[in-house]
């Protein structure tokens, strides 16, 4: 009867022990997926800043090419067309249908 027991203790124990470390190795890749999307994040933001900068660059280049007369000109209507679109009214049908 002792044996029984004691077989049954022992099958019982190397169960619980085999699903707890099924379990730590499913953390351990759940984190290891964690780190690996964060780090896509990261590396998709890097390259969205980057972008912007070249952008930029590319705008202040085609600025200077053009002559003085043209960069006042273009200055005048960047801020003309900032001010209208700043106190542009919303969408028609969402004015129409808001309380």
């Amino acid at each position: 009867m002792k044996k029984y027991i004691l077989r049954g203790v022992i099958f019982f124990s190397l169960c619980v022990i085999a699903m707890n470390s099924q379990a730590q190795s499913q953390r351990k890749v759940q984190k290891t997926v964690d780190k690996r999307s964060e780090q896509l994040e990261k590396d998709k933001e890097g390259k969205k800043r980057e972008a912007q900068k070249q952008e930029e660059a590319k705008r202040k280049a085609h600025f200077e090419m053009q002559t003085k007369a043209v960069q006042k000109r273009m200055k005048k209507t960047k801020r003309k067309s900032k001010r209208n679109n700043d106190n542009q009214k919303g969408f028609f049908v969402k004015r129409w249908f808001k309380r």
